[in-house]
């Protein structure tokens, strides 16, 4: 019989309808409070999978995410609140989590996850679910799980179309009996794709209720993982597509020809980085979407590697290092006052870049770059002297920008500002841009 003595009084009342339910019951409820979870995002998807997680009484989350609430989030990440805004979101959901189950224990990770630091966050948990938003981050978690042998609920969005599965490389005899590697990420996705075929979340938009019904999957998938009840995902991809009501599923078995993963995200450093802004198939998380309010709470410090970027250091909103084409807000300071410019490009949305821009800016679309040849402006006459700078909201899409242009005129002379509008804007007054007539 199994042993209820482990709940407390709140904790029998709490999980009641689990306790009675057939097929559940006790020992399934005691599996989910001994487990222990690693969700990655605490934005759209992140949302429906933290609530449940905690309602469902999962002991223990470990959740990562660097990013702070902003208003524009609130249309489809749930679990934050207008109270919420500027505020970290990982204590954000917190509390919320909290607030459903208070005997859970919750360590926030403030940080991104990159190669550096995702085997030390995958070691001790007993699944991982990853709700990131850029191809970037999944490819590190996925490798990270592939080395780790650990299992990995993947799940991401895009307009209207969502899609969940499970990876697992070394699954149990109970989820493979006749043995062998289970397929991951990479089998589903072997190579990244080139950064002028990965849409920003800006750029695809995201039906809000979305994330919703995929991260609700993703949390009954987790649910029924941990209990040790029902079938799973794994081997299976399952699709939905909002528009026509309709899902599908996709069998999926491991590439024997694949040589296994012995290097965390080796070969997606061009795709963004492993910054919550960046590329792909729309997580929804949005959880690289910085935020108004926030901004004023952004360190100014003059020594903020932001700021002043070191080339080796890490950017703090990539994790990964700093190029030698990285300028900080200062360097376009100068540049911009002693006439060393030779134009400065907006490649964020028509709309971003009237809410805010850096005066005399000229507004050229990353879309319109990439399938539309768009001229640059200030290229032609532009040196290393004087080159062009191309920034975004945070320094994802532009560097993506960049390539795209190198790949047309690899001498190209550009630089990326690091951190994009967002750290201009935490930096203080909005720097002015040269036109590029003007910067003689």
């Amino acid at each position: 019989m199994t042993d209820l003595s482990q709940l407390s009084t709140t904790q029998l009342e709490r999980f009641q309808r689990h306790l009675s339910l057939a097929g559940f019951g006790p020992e399934a409820q005691l599996k989910l409070l001994d487990a222990r979870v690693l969700v990655v995002g605490a934005g759209g998807l992140g949302a429906p999978i933290l609530t449940y997680l905690a309602a469902a009484g999962v002991g223990t989350v470990d959740l990562v995410d660097h990013d702070v609430v902003d208003r524009s989030n609130l249309h489809r990440q749930v679990i934050h609140a207008e109270e919420s805004v500027g505020e970290a979101k990982t204590a954000s959901a917190a509390e919320v989590m909290r607030g459903l189950h208070p005997e859970i224990v919750v360590h926030e990770h403030r940080e991104p996850i990159g190669p550096q630091n995702a085997r030390e966050l995958v070691e001790p948990v007993d699944l991982v679910i990853d709700g990131s938003d850029n191809f970037a981050t999944r490819y590190v978690v996925s490798d990270a799980c592939e080395i780790a042998g650990k299992p990995l609920i993947s799940g991401s969005i895009l307009r209207f179309d969502g899609q969940v599965s499970l990876f697992w490389s070394a699954p149990d005899a109970a989820h493979q009996p006749e043995g062998g590697r289970g397929p991951t990420y990479r089998d589903l996705y072997p190579e990244a794709p080139d950064p002028a075929e990965v849409p920003t979340c800006a750029e695809a938009g995201v039906l809000g209720v979305l994330p919703g019904v995929i991260g609700t999957l993703m949390a009954t998938e987790a649910i029924k993982f941990l209990a040790g009840i029902g079938r799973s995902l794994l081997g299976r991809v399952l699709t939905y597509d909002a528009l026509q009501a309709s899902f599908r599923e996709i069998a999926l078995r491991p590439d024997p020809d694949r040589e296994p993963v012995t290097t965390i995200g080796a070969d997606v450093a061009g795709l963004g980085g492993f910054d919550p802004e960046g590329a792909a198939a729309c997580a929804a998380d949005g959880s690289g979407e910085g935020s108004a309010d926030a901004d004023a709470a952004e360190s100014t410090d003059p020594e903020d590697p932001a700021l002043t970027p070191v080339v080796g250091e890490i950017n703090p909103y990539t994790g990964t290092p700093y190029e030698p084409d990285d300028v900080g807000v200062r360097q376009l300071e100068r540049d911009a006052d002693a006439g060393r410019l030779a134009s400065v490009v907006d490649v964020r949305q028509p709309w971003e870049y009237a809410m805010g821009h850096v005066e005399g800016a000229v507004n050229v679309p990353l879309e319109s770059i990439a399938h539309d040849g768009a001229e640059i402006p200030g290229l032609e006459e532009a040196t290393e002297e004087r080159p062009v700078v191309v920034y975004c909201k945070m320094g994802v899409r532009s560097r993506q920008a960049m390539e795209i242009i190198r790949h047309r005129t690899p001498e190209a002379p550009l630089r990326n500002l690091v951190g994009g509008y967002h750290q201009v804007k935490a930096a203080g007054p909005a720097p002015s841009a040269l036109e590029p007539s003007a910067a003689r």
